[in-house]
């Protein structure tokens, strides 16, 4: 055989691997409904392939055919479980509503994905959804706000991402804000990194989040994750820490800010929209208005290498402490004015 078949061959295995990896990625769309106190129901179609229907409180883990996902409806009926297996399989919450639901201190959020490598959430809204002081004896306290958690698991080798697109998020609180050995995370949104191997890319775009609260970044917690912001809003959003983001990273992770509009945002320590801890920042084009904080009223971080002047760039800052620490100067380009 000479070297040019066997280059050949070695091609043609190389996208028969491919082909067959694609061919086993299963596309799943899961549309739910708990509205107004009541317990979900729904469907989870698999793309050319089965449609599974759930109502209510299960007794186990449940397969979604022609997948390696799995999906848990937790005991209060209302909360739900999506465990993937594969790295490959697509999983995608579209056009759900959530409305009128309270869960205690340690029921576990509305919507979990673990070792999901492609899980996102579009066109659903959630509204008036409460994490309550209520903890039964014995409990252990749920670390995550109550609406949608992300957390990476030991079989996810390669990168993987999460995004939220065109979803809403109205008074979605945590009942009592305080700083604690279990600080809740995300009121809204939460991505963990945790035991994963690969990087991580949390994405949100064009999603709107009006009152909504937790210890920990009151819309929006990250950790261990590159996260991009684009076109989406915050209006009166609170934190102990990071009224609308909080945002912790390692040095290489990158945290972006694009076209977003921030409002009447509070923390009682710091970062009254945004507190980031670690990475590397970027804010451009947005606007930042009426922000209240200990300390940076509406942007604080833990580290000026967090950021060079020309990544902090053509925003406009109302109400805002013109330093975001104590050592950083304002930026390039912005507009500083007080009403």
């Amino acid at each position: 055989m000479t070297s040019a078949n066997s280059s050949i061959l070695t091609i043609l295995a190389a996208l028969m691997v491919v082909s067959l990896t694609q061919a086993s990625a299963a596309k799943v769309t899961c549309t739910m409904n708990a509205i107004s106190g009541r317990q979900v129901s729904g469907t989870c179609s698999v793309f050319g392939g089965q449609v599974t229907s759930f109502i209510g409180t299960g007794t186990g883990s449940f397969p979604l055919p022609g997948t390696n996902i799995t999906y848990t409806i937790d005991a209060n009926g209302r909360s739900m479980l999506f465990e993937c297996a594969s790295q490959s399989d697509i999983l995608t919450v579209d056009s759900s509503v959530y409305s009128g639901q309270t869960i205690n201190n340690c029921e576990p959020p509305l919507i979990e994905f673990r070792g999901c490598s492609n899980a996102a959430v579009i066109n659903t809204k959630f509204t008036d959804i409460t994490r309550s002081n209520a903890q039964p004896d014995n409990c252990e306290v749920s670390q995550f706000g109550p609406c949608v958690a992300v957390v990476g698991s030991v079989n996810q080798t390669e990168d993987w991402t999460f995004s939220s697109n065109k979803t809403t998020f109205t008074t979605t609180i945590v009942s009592s804000l305080q700083p604690s050995a279990v600080s809740r995370l995300g009121g809204a949104i939460a991505v963990l990194k945790k035991d994963s191997i690969g990087a991580v890319q949390a994405v949100v775009t064009g999603t709107t989040f009006t009152t909504t609260s937790c210890d920990l970044g009151g819309a929006i917690h990250t950790a261990g994750v590159s996260l991009t912001v684009l076109d989406t809003t915050f209006t009166t959003n609170s934190a102990v820490d990071g009224g609308s983001i909080h945002f912790t990273g390692a040095a290489d992770a990158q945290f972006v800010v694009q076209r977003c509009t921030f409002t009447t945002q509070k923390a009682t320590a710091n970062g009254g929209s945004i507190a980031v801890y670690g990475g590397n920042f970027t804010i451009t084009d947005s606007d930042f208005s009426e922000g209240r904080a200990t300390q940076g009223a509406c942007v604080w971080l833990n580290q000026c290498a967090s950021y060079t002047k020309d990544q902090v760039v053509n925003n406009k800052w109302t109400d805002c402490s013109t330093q975001f620490t104590t050592l950083c100067c304002p930026a390039n380009g912005n507009v500083w004015s007080s009403t």
